[in-house]
């Protein structure tokens, strides 16, 4: 009997701790996500030869992105699985663009991805003003590795 009563105690504190871990990590998936989408639709102005426009989109998504990776206290492997939400985001729009299957609905997301991280980045406006000189060589980082990709096989 103890051990059942030791197993009920171990499943309720197991079921209350996992939703609780998975709502520390909704914000930043989010962002990840509308970050991607943003990179992707400026991944379309790279192509089309607006290096101005990608170079732009980039640095507003990686400034709100690294405002909350920075911000707050995830860990490591909660921070690569928002990388990897971020790149098969930046995935979709291409995707979408280069089958011709690019709607009003993603247009829609994308907008709405805008606004997200604009709301963002009033929010952390205090860190992201503290650590400009610190990310600025990891934007300009991954915002090279990004082009070097689109690149690839022109």
């Amino acid at each position: 009997m103890k051990n059942l009563s030791k197993f009920f105690i171990l499943m309720t504190a197991a079921l209350v701790w996992v939703p609780n871990a998975m709502a520390d990590t909704n914000k930043i998936d989010n962002i990840a996500a509308c970050a991607g989408v943003v990179i992707g639709n400026g991944a379309i102005d790279y192509f089309i030869g607006d290096e101005a426009s990608f170079d732009d989109a980039s640095d507003i998504a990686y400034t709100a992105y690294l405002s909350e990776v920075f911000a707050n206290q995830y860990a490591q492997t909660d921070i690569q699985i928002a990388d990897q939400i971020l790149a098969g985001n930046v995935d979709k729009v291409i995707v979408a663009y280069n089958s011709e299957t690019f709607d009003n609905e993603l247009y829609e997301e994308i907008v709405g991805c805008y606004r997200m991280l604009s709301v963002q980045l009033l929010e952390q406006a205090e860190t992201i003003v503290a650590n400009e000189a610190e990310w600025q060589d990891i934007k300009n980082t991954l915002i090279m590795t990004v082009k070097r990709m689109l690149s690839a096989g022109q």
